[in-house]
């Protein structure tokens, strides 16, 4: 094994046990949502089943709950933890993506360390990789795509190759349908640029083969489209992004500090070493990078999130236009980041200052985010709402303005011993006493609650809310006020 192949796995087994670490540490304090749960259901439920839940749902193909079903044990009730062990798999594994892929592009070597450092650290990367929904798996197998793209050079005179690629597209596009996107972003380039006749038509009909063996799925859940008019129930509710949603999304790749004017410092520091990793080979620069790599990280990088973006705007107006989606996009962030940092630092006259002072700075990025908000939770814990309905008197009815997102999660923790309705639009039908739980920052909400205070008085109440985060949930006691009692 030589020198530089043991300092990589040396370096990987050390990053990896770093995510692992900032993954698992305080995972038990990230209480489950509605939507890891709507995974879980899905991978619970016989195949037929599972395959309808997912057509209707709409918005992901079957890979990732079909891979869960298989993680999952047989045994039930499973654990928060085990529901999630896919997406920390599927984080972790990423690192080590990212170091292969600087292994195999020997310039991006150095900075790929670096980049599997910050990515590590990342907050937004870290939050999905908890959470049993596809995203983390998502990233995962961008990553597995690009390392094919740099092998593209070897063995690219090879069936295998092609098969391989064909293979990881496909997985790609039954995971995410935004894989069709990170696919053209590795195709194009090698259509674009200069390369031979015979590899060009070999990277169309890669894509095309995948594309073909897509359209079985995309067959069963026309349909159901065309009979929901489209996605807008299913995602209608994140509405359509401005410009500095976009703006947001990219610098979050690199981190967004807790200050004034941190996102845009941050989108200028990051597009300026992007440039820079972009620019032609230097004079007497040493092993430049290709510039077909270049490309194809530049595309995954912009490609997927502006489209996303183009099509979120007039006339298409489709809610697709989200962080996660376009979580992938975080792999060509640093990678073509950490490559400018060395670059830039290679035209310096103390290239080792350049070099200690762009690290610090890139490494501070990605750490007062996840400082800020340490130890968490990031998410709304359910876990102790349920906690404290196992301590309130059992037969006070509990209810909710919001079954899927508050009632699915916390009966899950009280294992369903103890049921949770939804409010009714009525309130001349709720009983004496009784508990609701609502989000006082979602307007219909609060609206729907506060129109019980002409007959409910509060008798306790208690607020349970991720850190740093309005998107909490309210628990209140009510009590039917006396005929004539003062509001």
């Amino acid at each position: 094994m030589s020198h530089s192949l043991r300092r990589s796995l040396g370096v990987a087994i050390l990053l990896v046990a770093l995510a692992l670490f900032l993954r698992l540490a305080w995972i038990s304090a990230e209480s489950v949502d509605g939507d890891e749960l709507f995974s879980l259901r899905v991978a619970s439920a016989d195949v037929p089943q599972a395959l309808n839940l997912i057509k209707q749902d709409l918005v992901h193909p079957p890979l990732y709950y079909l891979a869960l079903k298989l993680t999952l044990p047989d045994s039930r009730p499973v654990s928060p933890t085990r529901i999630r062990f896919l997406s920390l798999a599927a984080g972790a594994t990423c690192i080590v993506i990212v170091i292969l892929a600087g292994y195999i592009a020997t310039p991006l070597r150095s900075p790929a360390i670096l980049a599997a450092l910050l990515l590590a650290l990342n907050k937004t990367h870290i939050f999905y990789s908890q959470q049993a929904r596809s995203y983390a798996l998502f990233c995962l197998l961008v990553g597995m795509l690009l390392v094919w793209s740099c092998l593209m050079e070897r063995h690219g005179y090879k069936w295998m190759y092609w098969l391989t690629g064909t293979t990881v597209m496909v997985a790609l596009f039954y995971t995410h349908y935004f894989g069709i996107f990170y696919s053209a972003a590795v195709v194009l380039p090698v259509v674009l640029t200069n390369n031979s006749k015979r590899l060009r038509m070999q990277a169309v009909a890669s894509l095309a083969l995948a594309c073909a063996l897509f359209l079985p799925w995309v067959y069963q859940i026309l349909p159901v489209y065309q009979n929901k008019s489209g996605i807008s129930s299913n995602l209608g509710w994140q509405g359509l992004p401005t410009l500095y949603d976009l703006k947001m999304t990219f610098a979050d790749y690199l981190g967004i500090p807790d200050f004034t004017g941190a996102t845009t410092l941050v989108l200028v520091a990051g597009t300026i070493l992007i440039a820079i990793a972009l620019l032609p080979a230097f004079r007497n620069e040493h092993q430049p990078l290709g510039s077909r790599t270049k490309f194809t990280l530049a595309l995954m990088l912009v490609m997927p999130p502006v489209l996303a973006f183009i099509l979120s705007r007039w006339p298409f107006n489709l809610p697709i236009f989200g962080e996660r989606h376009v979580l992938p996009s975080i792999l060509a962030a640093l990678l073509l980041a950490c490559y400018g940092l060395w670059r830039l630092s290679s035209l310096a006259s103390k290239p080792s200052r350049v070099l200690a002072g762009g690290v610090t700075i890139l490494f501070l990025l990605q750490v007062l985010p996840l400082w800020n908000d340490w130890p968490g939770p990031s998410r709304v814990p359910y876990a102790a709402i349920a906690d404290t309905l196992g301590r309130t008197d059992r037969e006070l009815p509990v209810y909710t303005t919001w079954p899927y997102g508050i009632g699915e999660p916390v009966a899950f923790y009280l294992q369903r011993s103890r049921p949770i309705d939804e409010l009714p639009a009525d309130p001349t039908t709720l009983p004496e006493k009784c508990i609701v739980l609502y989000r006082p920052a979602a307007p219909r909400e609060d609206t729907a609650v506060h129109s019980l205070f002409h007959q409910f008085e509060i008798t306790s109440q208690q607020y349970y809310s991720p850190h740093n985060s309005v998107w909490g949930t309210r628990l209140l006691v009510l009590h039917k006020r006396k005929a004539g009692g003062a509001l």
